[in-house]
């Protein structure tokens, strides 16, 4: 299985303690994107699912899918959100209180996910499997949880997501470390992984791209996932700028974002 440092549970664990590295990241893409359907409304769209459908989200974060989305909630949908990270889950119980009908909230880890077997009819893994260590384990406990015939939403990237991003950080500096591109679990392996599982498997592309047109927000981005000391910061917004302007005031970074929609085997792996 294809690992990389983006699995490491340390690494994970500085990003994901608490969200500011993230919102730093999706600022990016808040500001920038040129889909006028943000991502996670349009991966909401994905999800058809029938009214009184129990539902589990891994890796939900602070629940962005679900906060512009209370609205169009099925009748009888029960949600429960889980993550790693017990601060995630606290900022998904703040932001999603007036909706409590709906929602339940809990820490979890994807390896041992604490619930019984067939109790989901979907599970939702948003950008997140990347991040599991042993994405075996995840995807047979993923299986157990749901019920004969129930859909995994598993949303990655692809190879060649924010590629022009990556090699502007390279041509500034090769050793800084910034490695985004190097998924475990991407578009193009997740269906092979997911196999011994899951049938079925469909996949949906999310065609988008970002115009950059300012240095901070950039700069954001790229400190958010590598470590770097303040002069080595403020050398990079220089190059960025020197970029903009090159480019005529606006960096365009290619996206390459989607889902694999895959229905759970039968009652044994490959029935």
């Amino acid at each position: 299985m294809t690992t990389s440092h983006l699995s490491d549970p340390t690494w994970v664990g500085r990003q994901y303690g608490d969200a500011s590295k993230l919102d730093a990241r999706i600022q990016l893409h808040a500001l920038y994107s040129t889909n006028t359907c943000p991502w996670q409304s349009w991966v909401f769209d994905q999800l058809a699912l029938a009214p009184g459908s129990r539902i589990l989200e891994l890796g939900a974060g602070k629940g962005d899918l679900w906060r512009d989305s209370r609205r169009h909630l099925s009748a009888g949908w029960q949600i429960v959100l889980t993550d790693l990270f017990p601060r995630m889950i606290l900022s998904a119980t703040q932001r999603l209180a007036n909706s409590c009908r709906w929602f339940s909230f809990a820490v979890a880890d994807a390896h041992s996910i604490p619930f019984a077997d067939r109790q989901f009819d979907a599970v939702i893994a948003n950008h997140m499997l990347y991040h599991v260590p042993d994405r075996a384990q995840a995807l047979g406990e993923i299986h157990r949880t749901l019920r004969p015939g129930g859909q995994l939403f598993a949303a990655t990237n692809g190879e060649a997501h924010m590629r022009q991003l990556e090699d502007l950080v390279q041509r500034f500096e090769p050793d800084l470390g910034y490695r985004l591109g190097e998924l475990g679990f991407t578009l193009e392996n997740g269906a092979q992984q997911l196999s011994p599982w899951f049938s079925n498997i469909e996949l949906r592309l999310h065609a988008d791209s970002l115009c950059v047109t300012e240095v901070e927000p950039l700069v954001d981005y790229v400190f958010s996932t590598v470590e770097a000391d303040d002069e080595t910061q403020r050398a990079f917004a220089g190059f960025v700028s020197i970029e903009l302007e090159s480019q005529g005031g606006a960096i365009h970074i290619g996206k390459n974002s989607g889902m694999l929609i895959a229905r759970r085997k039968g009652e044994a792996c490959g029935a």
